[in-house]
């Protein structure tokens, strides 16, 4: 298994679409590398042991043995486990195997990063480096979270309502989504919006700039940096670890605030 920062990945998924959709996904993570896409639970059996993955993403619907027959038949050095299916029952047999999470089909890549955010909470754990009593998710809290989306009549309801903010950038007004926003840094009277694959600075205080995202998605974690809660992969010590691959500093007035709105 991988023991630096990047972690690899297999993928045991026979549907080529939802194979196709995680792979993309996994292509916006920088830490995230992917291994191979296996189709069957016996190819996969062969490729975990010749590969040793830190995780496996396993379908539970697969031909000849189900996912969680390759589950339960993985022993020593066993990879952390993303169970996906359409099917909410399947979820339960899942923490039954002790998997780190559990997808629902169809989930969006926010639901996917706060997957791998637990994987990667555990990966450190496993190796010493975090606090397991700040940082390890409870799994009554993951049960709570999976019986509230059991009972959402559509996929729909799941979804989040996008917002959008205009700000100018040089001489164009530019309507971005925050949504897409990973995190905001401080720059005196600018800011810079930093996204995925590029960043815009706008004349901005931080002030404002927190005003237009709101609190409900964004947090600030000191006087420089507002963070997309939903790109912050783990919190190590004094630091913050976005999907990015980057880690931003937490202010000593803004720790209890971080605690409470990402721990509670």
């Amino acid at each position: 298994m991988n023991n630096s920062c990047q972690l690899s990945v297999i993928i045991v998924e026979n549907d080529q679409t939802d194979a196709s959709t995680l792979k993309q996904y996994i292509s916006r993570i920088p830490f995230l590398h992917l291994l191979t896409i296996c189709r069957t639970a016996i190819e996969a059996l062969d490729m975990i042991y010749i590969k040793k993955p830190d995780i496996i993403i396993v379908d539970v619907n697969l031909p000849m043995m189900s996912g969680l027959e390759l589950i339960s038949g993985l022993t020593s050095q066993k990879p952390q486990i993303i169970l996906t299916s359409a099917h909410q029952q399947y979820a339960f047999n899942g923490f039954e195997l002790d998997v780190t999470d559990f997808l629902l089909k169809p989930f969006d890549f926010q639901r996917f990063i706060k997957a791998i955010c637990k994987v990667k909470q555990r990966h450190y754990n496993l190796n010493s480096e975090i606090n397991v009593k700040e940082l390890m998710p409870k799994r009554d809290n993951l049960l709570e979270d999976l019986n509230t989306r059991a009972t959402a009549t559509t996929t729909k309801s799941l979804s989040k309502e996008e917002r959008f903010i205009w700000v100018k950038v040089d001489k164009k007004m530019m309507n971005l989504n925050t949504s897409e926003i990973v995190y905001v840094e401080g720059l005196r009277d600018y800011v810079k919006i930093h996204l995925a694959k590029i960043n815009y600075v706008v004349n901005l205080t931080m002030t404002k700039t927190q005003e237009l995202l709101g609190n409900s998605s964004f947090i600030r974690v000191n006087r420089s940096f507002i963070i997309n809660k939903s790109f912050i992969i783990c919190v190590k010590g004094n630091t913050i670890e976005t999907s990015l691959n980057n880690s931003l500093p937490i202010g000593v007035n803004y720790k209890d605030a971080v605690k409470q709105l990402l721990f509670n």
